[in-house]
């Protein structure tokens, strides 16, 4: 299935994101950006997907998407918002529209 990179500030909060979309057959890697530099890796070898939890930090997993999508390598990547209050999804598809949002978890829509 899918190379997927999931950006969620909280690791014990991550391991169950994980476990499903890893059941769904996906390859996961787990990331707790702390700035640009930890999403400059993506450069070299983007995955086919990025998600992006907003369930804690949503102007941060904004602002990731931003610096994602400004940087060529990643720029086509697409990028899934998952869970969040439904405002900061909207606030966060406002700010990019082409990004898949969903206000809960499921790896269905992955």
């Amino acid at each position: 299935m899918a190379r997927i990179v999931l950006i969620c500030w909280k690791p014990a909060e991550a391991a169950p994101k994980t476990a499903a979309l890893r059941r769904a057959g996906h390859t996961v890697d787990v990331r707790a950006p702390q700035g640009a530099v930890a999403l400059r890796a993506f450069r070299e070898s983007p995955p086919d997907v990025f998600v992006i939890d907003l369930t804690r930090l949503p102007s941060q997993g904004r602002d990731a998407g931003l610096f994602l999508r400004q940087q060529k390598p990643t720029r086509l990547v697409p990028l899934v918002f998952a869970g969040g209050a439904p405002d900061k999804v909207t606030r966060a598809k406002e700010t990019l529209p082409d990004a898949v949002s969903s206000t809960a978890w499921d790896v269905r829509s992955i």
